[in-house]
């Protein structure tokens, strides 16, 4: 009895570490037997980029590098799953009223080449992408972010105050930029920033080991890294061609990781060698209404055409369950999304109502509605060629459409066609898809301000602009999430544009990656520290 007692407590204690510890992992096996496995350090994931044109984060293109970037470099602040900010090389913030902001920088912090993070740093980048740094030409891809920030001045070593002039509320989302070591690029040495091979030195969790241009890069963890040490000792990054080339060497097993967005990529998940998570990505997709047309400027033709169309088939039948329906151009996991405003579900018999009160009745005779004049109601919407998804949606929106009574004609374009109709005010409604920024701005393309650029279709709407201008001055976060709300509720009465989804993406990952596996759009490596490859 003794002896069982012993034992008890031992299985007792061996059940109570397996269910504290963070790090193991249970799996069922083939045959359905669970198997635990324990993290250890070392080991290497292999993943892949396409080919890109510069390594310098300022001005990089490439999404895939974007994301590899993430492992090399960092900003003061980073995003959350939910879009909202967290400190990453900023300490913490302090707002000076709307004038400016104060970032104190997090202690400890080194250059992969040993050196420490400064203030002088910080300011050096934030110069570098105003354009302010001498000898450097090229522009980055963060200058237009930073052009409601007026300056920026060195309070101490560890503390940089950047001066607004507009747009205070989206300040933190703003300075998510990566910033680049003052001491490798100062002096001559500028004009090193635009060379295609950058000499890679970030602050980030992995550092560079080798680099074969065109062909390979090594990382390796960075030993004087100031936050938690990953398990994972290096990561291979493959330079391929294109993504079906990524996909390709994902199935034969030469990489472990692929981030994708294709629609159909579920076939290169096989379930018996590979994991994989999804997300929502800032691909939205949605129908502009162009209100230059007086049948459009009536609401009720416009909650007609919302209603009449199935977004869950468009999601279900052609994106195959990959996006994600959403009212407005919010993404639908972000803070700022309102899911207690007004809701567009598919409702053709409310339609119908809404084209009855338009004067748009059935006849009995026709399948197509009819006003007193006897004229149906006939719209254009027009779409760009060579997108086969696009192709299948137009036509579903024409099914739909034609079922409540109004009759769709569509025109597939090339771009140069496509933007001529547009600039010449020759089409009823457009099919097209915008890929959204992370810093969170509706002004940019439904402010009055901007007709005639983003905003194409002319929506001018003094109470819009009032609410967009209010939801862009206040760094309060909680009166900004009710302030988008306002806006949103506004979008989805209003309807200017007709929202139908936003796409998804995934990572697909061998499964000899264990861990918790949390991606996000803006990072897919966003918890790699808790990814490992090495078990006992």
């Amino acid at each position: 009895m003794k002896g069982l007692k012993y034992i008890s407590i031992i299985l007792i204690i061996l059940l109570l570490i397996t269910a504290c510890s963070p790090g193991i992992d249970k799996e069922d096996d083939e045959e359905g037997a669970l198997e635990v496995y324990v993290p250890m350090d070392g080991g290497t994931i292999t993943v892949s980029t396409t080919r890109f044109q510069t390594f310098n984060p300022l001005f990089n293109r490439n999404k895939d590098l974007f994301q590899i970037h993430h492992l090399l470099y960092e900003g003061l602040v980073t995003f959350k799953e939910d879009m909202s900010t967290e400190p990453l090389l900023a300490e913490n913030w302090r707002f000076n009223g709307s004038e400016s902001v104060d970032f104190k920088l997090r202690k400890g912090v080194k250059w992969h080449d040993g050196q420490p993070l400064t203030a002088d740093d910080v300011v050096f980048t934030f110069n570098a992408i105003k354009g302010n740094i001498k000898g450097l030409s090229k522009m980055s891809i963060y200058r237009r972010l930073l052009a409601d920030m007026a300056s920026i001045a060195k309070i101490d070593e560890n503390t940089v105050r950047v001066n607004l002039s507009n747009n205070v509320a989206n300040v933190l989302e703003t300075m998510t930029f990566p910033i680049l070591p003052k001491h490798v690029f100062q002096g001559n040495q500028a004009q090193l920033l635009e060379q295609e091979d950058l000499d890679i030195v970030g602050t980030g969790m992995y550092k560079i080991k080798e680099y074969e241009k065109a062909r390979r890069i090594l990382l390796t963890y960075n030993n004087d890294y100031w936050g938690d040490k990953p398990y994972v000792e290096e990561i291979e990054v493959i330079i391929v061609p294109d993504e079906e080339a990524q996909l390709s060497l994902l199935e034969n097993g030469d990489i472990d990781f692929v981030y994708t967005d294709i629609v159909d990529w579920g076939k290169y998940a096989d379930e018996k060698t590979k994991r994989h998570e999804e997300f929502i990505i800032p691909d939205y997709e949605f129908i502009g209404v162009n209100f230059r047309k007086d049948i459009l400027n009536d609401i009720n033709i416009r909650k007609a055409i919302a209603y009449g169309i199935d977004r869950e088939r468009i999601v279900n039948n052609i994106c195959l369950g990959h996006a994600t329906v959403a009212d407005y151009p919010v993404m639908p996991n972000s803070w700022l999304y309102d899911y207690s405003k007004i809701r567009l579900g598919h409702n053709p018999d409310l339609a119908i109502i809404f084209l009855d009160r338009a004067g748009y009745t059935s006849n009995g005779d026709n399948n197509f509605r009819t006003n007193e004049k006897g004229e149906t109601i006939k719209l254009k919407l027009i779409t760009n060629t060579g997108n086969p998804l696009r192709d299948q949606i137009a036509l579903f929106i024409q099914e739909d459409l034609n079922k409540i009574g109004i009759q769709l004609e569509i025109e597939f374009l090339e771009w140069d066609d496509l933007e001529k109709q547009i600039a010449t005010n020759n089409y009823d409604l457009f099919l097209g898809s915008w890929e959204l920024s992370y810093v969170p701005n509706i002004a940019d393309i439904l402010h009055s301000s901007v007709i005639g650029g983003a905003n194409f279709i002319a929506y001018d709407n003094e109470e819009l602009d009032a609410l967009l201008d209010i939801c862009l001055s206040d760094v309060n976060s909680t009166l900004k999430m009710r302030r988008f709300g306002d806006v949103e509720e506004h979008i989805a009465g209003e309807l200017p544009y007709i929202s139908l989804f936003f796409k998804n993406g995934a990572i697909i990952v061998n499964k000899k990656i264990k861990g918790d596996l949390k991606p996000q759009s803006y990072n897919v490596f966003s918890n790699i520290n808790n990814w490992y490859v090495n078990t006992e």
